[in-house]
């Protein structure tokens, strides 16, 4: 995979949205207030769920396709990913 500046933005902004979307999972789960004990959990579950959110992106080639030019095959990847 090359890495240009491009690629690498969107991978970090992938991995940033990947974080938020579990965060919010929490917050929303406990109506919008999040009990102190669970808010441990959720950051500490973070250090896993991140990575293995990139790795999943990866290993279902969520990267390999151009988006200008995205198709079926495409989407078909980013529902099983």
């Amino acid at each position: 995979m090359n890495l240009n500046p491009r690629s690498l933005a969107i991978i970090l902004h992938d991995i940033l949205v990947a974080a938020l979307a579990w965060l919010g999972a929490y917050w929303l789960r406990f109506n919008l207030a999040v009990p102190p004990e669970y808010q441990a959990d959720a950051l500490s579950t973070l250090v896993w769920v991140v990575p293995l959110q990139a790795v999943v992106f990866w290993r279902f080639g969520l990267y390999r396709g151009i988006w200008r030019f995205a198709s079926l095959p495409d989407l078909k990847r980013i529902v099983l990913a």
